[in-house]
């Protein structure tokens, strides 16, 4: 076989040589998985700390601010009662359907899909528990407690 001569290689050499800085030069290549931006710092929630005891009256709305004035045992009543006001709601609808034989079959599945949902499944405890949870992040510390309350339900049951 014929080798290159000494005039070919050293073409190829110069060649070489002139092509390496427009290739490290050339444009440069945007990133395969772009870099994701460092989200911004969540802003500090607020202490839920409950009382120690009761101080004073309480607020009137149903808000994060009463929330946090509630004692413990204030916020588990209040749990307690929403708690029973729905087993109740929902065992009297069942109770209702058992006796009206009149309930459209139309309807009627959409009524027993309510109570099955809206029946609670654990003890208030649980659902206390769950509210104080979504209070202590920022995003919950907006909701009113009828709202909280309801996400908690909704968090627990789906379990």
């Amino acid at each position: 076989m014929r080798s290159i001569g000494p005039a070919a290689a050293r073409a190829i050499f110069m060649a070489a040589l002139c092509l390496i800085p427009v290739a490290a030069l050339g444009q440069e290549e945007p990133e395969l998985i772009p870099q994701a931006e460092a989200p911004p710092p969540a802003a500090p929630a607020l202490d839920t700390t409950p009382p120690a005891t009761a101080i004073g009256p309480l607020r009137p709305a149903l808000d994060f601010p009463r929330w946090r004035e509630m004692a413990a045992r204030e916020r588990q009543t209040f749990v307690e009662g929403a708690v029973q006001a729905i087993a109740t709601l929902t065992l009297r609808l069942r109770t209702d359907l058992g006796l009206d034989g009149r309930v459209p079959p139309e309807n009627l599945a959409a009524v027993v899909r309510f109570v099955h949902e809206r029946y609670p499944k654990f003890p208030p405890a649980d659902y206390l528990r769950e509210m104080e949870s979504i209070y202590r992040k920022a995003e919950g510390q907006t909701l009113t407690m009828p709202e909280c309350f309801e996400q908690a339900f909704r968090r627990i049951n789906a379990r």
